[in-house]
């Protein structure tokens, strides 16, 4: 079992799953478009933003076919139920999503399952004791169940959380830029989530021999120097030169993560050596780990993704495009016998 995975937020939770091809929700009846602007409020000074929690990836896709036929009677809630789609589709494919908790997903964060489909609710249930679970009740016992509400790594989680709020908000408006904010947004959200999948505890014999974690022991150099070495008793690394590490330290599993730069690494008198340039922002020193044996991970990549530029949507003020596109056709193609109006 996994301890340090964490929750990524504490909101008001709207479950949401399918139950006799019908969707039903903890706050009772609601429209499609009522629910997908639960998901698309973004909006972290608001009081009303939620997090949406679906019990299964099955009831995602049954959601997701569900808006298909969703009634609105405004552009506007076309449109919201429109994103809603975009964004539940990026949902199934991203290690997690601050907006929305598939329960089956976030158990198996937590839990080795005793069972092989780690989709089954209803397994989960039995061997987790909770009775009903296709019920608002049994619903927030799993969710209680699935991750805890703290974290030993705020900073990293709330990046999480960020990388989300940016896809969901690229997402929103169909458009090859918005598309590509999104994806480098979901590269991010994947690289962080990895990371600290390698600094939990539990998951730490897994990482190891994955080397996505690799032990280190901190020398005491015997001069002032500005470089600290480490011994690699592996004998490898999975780094670059210049690449960022960050530093777990078992004995102090709430300090800092910070570590420094790869400068420099290879065999030694027989030991693999790895030297790093320490982070003068971090609050955490190697000083502190001289002798005994720590953690090293690569820091996560686009840790922090900025969109400076929107590109212009044909939805923007919520009403999509009513005149028809002009189908331009090369003359030597027109007189080969294409034609030069849309059918």
């Amino acid at each position: 079992m996994s301890e340090t995975l964490p929750s990524l937020h504490v909101r008001e939770k709207l479950f949401v799953w399918v139950e006799k091809a019908r969707v039903r929700t903890s706050d009772g009846p609601m429209k499609g478009h009522e629910i997908a602007a639960v998901l698309l409020n973004t909006d972290n000074e608001s009081p009303s933003r939620r997090e949406i929690v679906m019990p299964t990836l099955r009831d995602l896709r049954l959601v997701i076919r569900a808006f298909s036929k969703a009634r609105f009677t405004t552009i506007d809630q076309r449109n919201s139920v429109l994103a809603a789609r975009r964004i539940l589709d990026v949902a199934l494919v991203t290690p997690w999503f601050s907006s929305l908790t598939i329960l089956t997903r976030a158990l198996t964060a937590r839990y080795w399952a005793p069972f092989e489909d780690t989709d089954d609710l209803s397994a989960w249930a039995r061997t987790l004791t909770v009775t009903d679970p296709r019920s608002t009740t049994g619903l927030t016992d799993l969710n209680r169940l699935a991750i805890r509400g703290s974290s030993n790594h705020g900073a990293l989680c709330t990046r999480i959380s960020s990388a989300s709020d940016r896809i969901t908000r690229a997402r929103a408006f169909p458009g090859p830029l918005n598309d590509a904010q999104a994806f480098v947004a979901m590269e991010a959200l994947g690289d962080q989530w990895r990371t600290l999948c390698a600094v939990d505890e539990t998951l730490r014999p897994y990482s190891l021999a994955a080397r996505r974690t690799i032990a280190a022991i901190p020398e005491r150099p015997t001069r002032e120097t500005a470089t600290e070495r480490l011994v690699i008793p592996g004998g490898s690394i999975p780094f670059r030169n210049s690449s960022t590490v960050w530093v777990v330290d078992p004995t102090s599993p709430d300090s800092d993560l910070r570590g420094g730069k790869v400068t420099g690494f290879g065999y030694d008198h027989g030991q693999f050596i790895l030297e790093v340039t320490p982070d003068a922002k971090g609050s955490w020193s190697f000083r502190a780990a001289y002798g005994r044996q720590i953690y090293l991970v690569e820091a996560p990549f686009g840790a922090s993704p900025r969109f400076s530029h929107k590109e212009p949507s044909p939805w923007d003020g919520g009403i999509p495009p009513i005149d028809p596109v002009q189908r331009l056709v090369p003359t030597e193609l027109a007189l080969a016998g294409m034609a030069t109006t849309a059918p």
